[in-house]
């Protein structure tokens, strides 16, 4: 277990020297700055779980320049923003009502088990040591309940990331538990993890839930309502706090045992489309209004196309022009769809994560699943030979694709559905090219050079097929 971490951001340097002390005896890892810019360089690139803001208010850009209370506020007002649910301390000599008004206007809370929830932003004078001190105890401790939460996970399983720990932690902490026993069912390629969770209390099991975590809670309506409940999962719960501004939404599933349809492609590709196809019938069921857009409209919903050229420039692939009329049909689309997304839960599939959902062109989900299989780093054909560049440049959207292979059935199954929902042979090569030019900005994708490549051949592929639709 690793010590929490704490930024510190205080010119005065006896005043930063008592703050970090108080920070360190209490347990943080404190991270300590000077002035506005170091401290935002530092907050914009780090990558770790910061749980603590301690932050002067009268703050100088730089070291040995003018102190000013704006700067100081300016930076509060960044933090509050791009880490919505650490916990702030603004330790200040230059506190006023309407400052205190400000600062703590919408900030909200953070969770407890017992007793009041913690304020997530706390206002106080330099000469408040005391409260401070009672303030940063008070919220260590909070992480201490955390981290005395016990995770279990199956033997051989995958290492869990810092934010993987405190998201199955918050979980646990939301229903007042001692332990979690988890395995993973599957990740989007935005970091997403989605864990099957027994909960347990010190008296035994308390409940068994699929937890998947998010960028945004969602809203009531969309996609979900408009699809049979049998082929959606409800959401019981959504937690947030503490998990670097993610959320979790807590799905209660019917069976003891669901996995992902990613598992199933490989050793049963014909029963993966057996039990897909429910799915996709569903998906191409929902109401759609058939109208006409550019390619860079019609691909907005991925990837914006300015964005496309320049990952696309890098490999030498030239983007057609934006501006090329397509004819699609537009409705609420899934916009993630990768077999990943899809869980066997009693023996049928369901959809369980609407965090990307968007309103685009029907074939958008088809073009996902097709090509996500190719690509995801949790598809069974990550790290295999096949398909290399020449195959896909010689058969991809071609009966041949996949002909010999032991997934040839997956992959015709998956153009079954591309051709019920297709409505145009421009628009086809315009979402191809989207989606797999976006998979150039994910880094997952871009260690393996193996599914560069593919992605590369793809694109290019796609790229002179739309230029000469």
């Amino acid at each position: 277990m690793t010590d929490p971490i704490a930024v510190l951001v205080e010119d005065d340097p006896e005043q930063a020297e008592v703050s970090q002390s108080v920070l360190e005896a209490a347990g943080y890892v404190v991270q300590s700055f000077n002035s506005i810019a170091p401290a935002q360089n530092h907050i914009r690139t780090s990558e770790d779980l910061i749980d603590l803001f301690v932050l002067d208010r009268r703050l100088p850009v730089n070291a040995g320049e003018p102190a000013t209370d704006e700067f100081g506020d300016e930076l509060l007002n960044e933090v509050r923003l791009g880490h919505p649910d650490a916990r702030l301390i603004v330790f200040t000599g230059f506190a006023t009502i309407r400052h205190v008004q400000e600062s703590l206007q919408g900030s909200g809370q953070l969770p407890a088990q017992e007793g009041q929830p913690l304020d997530r932003v706390t206002v106080l004078e330099k000469d408040q040591s005391l409260e401070f001190k009672e303030q940063v105890e008070q919220f260590r401790k909070l992480l201490q309940d955390l981290d005395d939460i016990e995770i279990i996970t199956s033997p051989g399983a995958a290492p869990l990331s810092v934010l993987d720990k405190r998201t199955l932690r918050r979980l646990a902490f939301d229903y007042g538990a001692a332990s979690v026993s988890v395995s993973s069912l599957a990740g989007g390629m935005t970091d997403a993890g989605v864990w099957r969770c027994q909960i347990n209390r010190t008296e035994g099991l308390i409940a068994t839930v699929v937890a998947k975590r998010v960028r945004a809670p969602g809203s009531a309506g969309g996609l979900p309502e408009l699809l049979p409940r049998a082929n959606t999962t409800a959401i019981v719960r959504t937690i947030s706090g503490l998990m670097a501004g993610k959320h979790v939404n807590v799905l209660q599933l019917a069976g003891e045992s669901p996995y992902s349809l990613m598992d199933v492609i490989a050793e049963r590709p014909a029963q993966a489309v057996e039990l897909a196809k429910p799915v996709w019938d569903a998906l191409h069921g929902v109401a759609a209004q058939q109208t006409t857009l550019t390619v860079a409209a019609l691909s907005e919903s991925l990837i914006a196309w300015e964005r496309l050229s320049e990952l696309l420039r890098a490999y030498g692939i030239q983007t057609p022009a934006g501006s090329l009329s397509v004819t699609t049909h537009i409705g609420p689309r899934h916009g993630d769809l990768h077999p990943g997304n899809v869980l066997i839960d009693n023996g049928q599939a369901v959809l369980i994560d609407f965090d990307s959902e968007t309103f685009a062109a029907g074939l958008l989900d088809p073009i996902t699943m097709l090509i996500s299989t190719l690509v995801h780093p949790a598809s069974p054909l990550c790290g295999e030979a096949w398909p290399d560049a020449s195959h896909i440049t010689s058969t991809f959207a071609t009966p041949e694709f996949g002909q010999g292979h032991s997934c040839e059935v997956w992959f015709r199954g998956v153009q079954d559905w591309i051709n019920e929902c297709q409505t145009s042979q421009r628009e086809y090569w315009a979402l191809v090219l989207a989606y797999a030019g976006r998979q150039l900005q994910y880094g997952d994708v871009l260690k393996n050079q193996e599914i560069v490549d593919r992605i590369v051949a793809i694109a290019a592929l796609a790229a002179d097929a739309l230029r000469s639709s």
